[in-house]
């Protein structure tokens, strides 16, 4: 990975929110450091998950699916 650095503006949920904030005073790192971590772990468990599974697709409908069901329940609440 490049150590050049972006920023990256998120919207989560609440919920998420306020966990991340205990992990992160927990642990004693910045809430964008557990962030970063975290998603680069999950990408690189993501990769060795299409690696082992030879089906590089499965995850990424997974996740699709979640998204469509998460963004059609806030388009009810619009």
């Amino acid at each position: 990975m490049s150590n050049a650095k972006k920023r990256l503006s998120l919207t989560i949920d609440a919920d998420l929110d306020q966990i991340i904030t205990e992990r992160a005073k927990q642990i004693g790192i910045p809430k964008s450091a557990l962030v970063t971590f975290a998603t680069s772990l999950f990408l690189n468990q993501l990769r060795a998950e299409e690696v082992l599974s030879g089906d590089t697709n499965a995850i990424y409908q997974v996740i699709r699916k979640d998204y469509e069901l998460l963004t059609s329940v806030d388009n009810l609440d619009k």
